[in-house]
Order: C-alpha cells, then structure tokens, then sequence
C-alpha cells in the first residue's frame, strides 16, 4: 500500500485544534506588544502556512506487518506499530462523514508514556482503511493484497458493508450456506443490541438525576447567599398551594428525566455488541458513532453493576475493564466502557457468558456474606463516621426538628452499611480459574470477575481489633484499569475465606 496524505476535513480538524491552543498565545501578544494590521496578517499567513506545510508532511499507510504514520517539518518522526502490539482500535464517525464514508480513529498500543506516546491517531481517513487495519489486527497473517482487492470489489459493486462481503467470500471458498438472520452466525459470532425501551430504563434509573438534583440546588445557594431568593421562593410557594408545588416539582423532574434520556439517546443510540472469534466490537451513538475493537486476552474483567433504582427492578449493567491509552474526550470511555448497557439481572450473566465464556459462568451467582458480623460491624461504622462528621450540630441547633433529621440520618447510614456488608463475599467459579468479587457503596452492588492473571496485586489487611480476635480481615485487589488500577475491596470477609483466596492467587 502506498503512503496516504489524510483527507483536506483533517487540515479544518488540525487548524481548529491548533487554533485553540494558539488563542492564549495571542491574547498575550495583544495584551503586550502593539502590532500594525499588516504585522498580524503576515504572522497569520506565516502560522498558516506552517500549518500546510505541517499537514503535508503527515502521510500514513499500511504494510504487511505494520501501520506505519510519519510527521514533523524540522524534526520528521516514524512511527511504527505492528498489528500483533495493537490493543484497541477506537473508531469515531460523525453524522456528517458517514456519506463520504469517512471517520476517525486511534489506536492503542498500551504502553508506558500515556496517550501521546504510544497511541496513534488518525484523523479523517477512508472507513475501508479501518477495516484493513481491523482484520490484520485479528489475523495478521491475512495477505494485505486479498483485503484490498475485497475493498476494491466493494467498491466496484458498490457494496460498503465488507464485512458480509467477506462473509460471502468466504461461504463461497467453503461452500457453505448460513442464513443471515441467524443470531449465531460462523466463526462463533454473537450479536447483541440494545433496545430504545432498555435505553429509556437506563436514562430514568440513572444515579445522575440525583446528582443533577443536588448540583443544582447548591447553584442556587451560590446565588442566594443571603436566602432572599429562597425567601421568595417559598412566598409564592405558599401562595400558589401544595398542589401547585408539587406539580411544579414534578415538573422540574420531569425536565430532568428528559435531559438525561436525550443524552443516553445521543450517546447509546443503536448500542450493539458483535463477537466473531476472539474479538469484540462495541458500537453505539447517535450524531456521533463511536466503536471499540478489542481482542478478548485484553479484558482485564467484567462488572456486573445495580444502583438502588435497578435493583428494585431487576436490572443490571455489564461493564469490562481493559488496557487503554484513551484518556481523550470521549465521556463514556472515561469510565469503564460497557458491555450490556441495561439487562434483566436473571440475564445478565448469560448474556455476558456468550461473550466471554471463559469469564463468565452462564449462571446467576448468589453471593451473600457468612454471618450478620459484616453487616453489623459495616453498619456500626457507617453510624460511627456520620456521627463524628455532623453529630457537634446538635450542640448547636438541639430541637424537635434536628432530632428527627439525626435519627433519619443514622437509620439511613445503618441501612447503608447493613446492606454492603449482606452483599460482600467472594466466590471462585469455572474449575477455580476466575475469582469473583462482591461489594457495595451507596446501595449500589458490584460484582467483579476477574482471571488470578489479571490481578495485579492482592493483600490481606487486619486492624489491631481484628488481629487480636483472628476472625475477619479485608481482602485487598488490584486490577489494570484503563491506564492506570483499581482497587476492589471486601470488608471482614472471614480470615479462613481470605487467606484461601490469596494462597490460590500466589499458587497461580
């Protein structure tokens, strides 16, 4: 393949990103120094011609074994990636692209240094260029010359989807004859997409509303430091009546709700899972449509996640952890990027075990703690904490109305303990090749699965009490996550549990 100049849409894309880094620049320039108009257009025809000249420069293409991507004016830099070091693969087309068939991507090679370092990136480029760089990720002795005499085909019949072009080359070398409609399709390929109704649950039994709730109301204290406004607010509250409040209460509820199901909308619409093989891909969004390329030895674990809404009705999330350098400024992928956006709990695990077999066993783990020790003892510390923190406000505002609130408030902090600890425990499952953990923060349950090779570290921590009584101790998991860890701890598992699990983690 030869050397490739990006398209013209990436010179608007790298003057616009360049152009707000140089804003600062500028201001302090005019803030300092007095130039004439013609000084300014020839500093502004100078910059832009360096960014020309800079755009050129910048040539990518693909070769047997390696994507190879040169830059620089001064200083030329080669950067080479074999597809075997390849990672992830992260795709981003927007509305806007998707006619000219073009989209941008970065690839991760995880490595040391962060993102700049050894993640390339490469704006605007051709989408049947991608998925070249695809295949040769999932099968790299794939001849480069077949794959780009399948997109030249595609071309010519006009036919962009490559992927059941491929399907039908291959089904014709073999002879095979596999309907299209089938959910199982070869080389054990699994599908999965989420529905507008699983995407609405998800928006209302989000944990944000509250959050936006809360945001706002302290934005409002801000502005009314001197309670005027809220002095105002419950005059008219007053006057209007209670049925008038609580509807207008409703109303700003509702608003929210709505806020945050356009925003899943934009930001999950058509989410879909495909496995084919060893390799995932996860594609969704709406004006905007982001895809993640991973092989499955990449997954670091899976998480099965319930707030408090979806608990109460049977709902769950699964999330994977993985190995990236994308840190950029993709807000979904910023936290652990998901697997199963909303799913009945009874389905969770069977869903996810079809794509991840060796992970996930096809069944619904019962995890519960051994005893109402942990809950007891989670639920007296919750009390312990919220009284050393707000428990001197009695001294000072003692009265009917302050009492109700403070044994509320510890019933709420028990309840809060009392519910992690009754959740907390662990299990080892599939022949003891995966350990499972699960705890809670907040009313809100998370059960992680993870391989003994995945961990990256584990401890076993006792404080003086539970030393001297030898009977718990917390049980400590480190975990590679994004570009960095996570820790995932349980509390006052019973010390027999513990150090069971971290003699079977040194034995692996």
């Amino acid at each position: 393949m030869k050397p490739r100049h990006f398209h013209f849409l990436a010179f608007l894309e790298q003057l616009l990103s360049d152009g707000k880094t140089l804003f600062f620049a500028v201001l302090t320039v005019f803030a300092f120094l007095h130039l004439t108009w013609w000084q300014w257009v020839l500093a502004a025809g100078l910059w832009l011609g360096f960014e020309v000249l800079d755009f050129f420069k910048q040539r990518y293409w693909l070769t047997e074994h390696e994507l190879v991507l040169t830059s620089g004016i001064i200083h030329k830099r080669w950067r080479h990636l074999p597809y075997d070091k390849i990672q992830n693969i992260h795709r981003s087309q927007w509305f806007f692209l998707k006619p000219f068939q073009l989209e941008k991507i970065s690839v991760d090679s995880a490595g040391h240094g962060g993102e700049r370092q050894n993640q390339i990136k490469l704006p605007v480029i051709p989408s049947w260029l991608t998925w070249v760089l695809e295949q040769k990720h999932q099968q790299a002795d794939l001849p480069l010359a077949d794959l780009l005499a399948l997109v030249a085909k595609s071309k010519e019949e006009k036919q962009p989807d490559l992927d059941a072009l491929a399907r039908q080359e291959r089904l014709q070398q073999n002879d095979q004859a596999v309907s299209d409609d089938n959910e199982e399709g070869p080389s054990g390929q699994r599908a999965f997409r989420s529905s507008t109704g699983s995407l609405f649950l998800y928006a209302i039994t989000a944990p944000e509303v509250l959050l936006q709730f809360a945001f706002l109301f302290g934005l409002l204290s801000r502005v009314d430091r001197d309670g005027q406004l809220y002095g105002q607010i419950f005059s008219e509250m007053t006057a209007l009546g209670i049925s008038i409040v609580i509807g207008l209460v409703l109303a700003f509820l509702i608003l929210l709700f709505a806020f945050n199901i356009v925003k899943t909308i934009v930001l999950y619409y058509g989410f879909s899972v495909k496995k084919e093989g060893s390799y995932l891909q996860i594609k969704r969004g709406l004006f905007e449509v982001r895809s993640l390329s991973l092989a499955e030895n990449r997954i670091q674990s899976l998480q099965i996640e319930q707030n408090i809404w979806r608990n109460l009705f049977g709902l769950a999330t699964v999330r994977l952890r993985i190995i990236t350098d994308r840190n950029g400024d993709d807000e979904v992928a910023k936290r652990l990027p998901t697997l199963l956006p909303l799913v009945k709990m009874a389905d969770a695990a069977r869903l996810a075990s079809d794509f991840l077999p060796k992970l996930v066993a096809p069944v619904n783990l019962k995890i519960e703690a051994k005893g109402l020790y942990q809950s007891l003892t989670m639920g007296r510390n919750a009390l312990v904490l919220l009284w050393l923190l707000f428990g001197w406000t009695l001294y000072f505002f003692l009265n009917p109305l302050t009492i109700i609130l403070s044994v509320l408030l510890s019933l709420f902090a028990f309840s809060l303990g009392f519910y992690k600890g009754r959740v907390t425990g662990t299990k080892r499952i599939l022949d003891d090749s995966v350990l499972v953990l699960q705890s809670a923060h907040f009313f809100a349950k998370k059960t992680v699965y993870v391989p003994w090779d995945r961990i990256q570290s584990m401890s076993i921590n006792q404080s003086l009490w539970l030393s001297l009584s030898k009977k718990r101790a917390h049980l400590a998991v480190l975990i590679r996550s994004d570009n960095g860890v996570s820790l995932v701890e349980c509390r006052y598992l019973p010390v027999e549990e513990a150090q069971s699990i971290y003699r079977m983690y040194k034995k692996k």
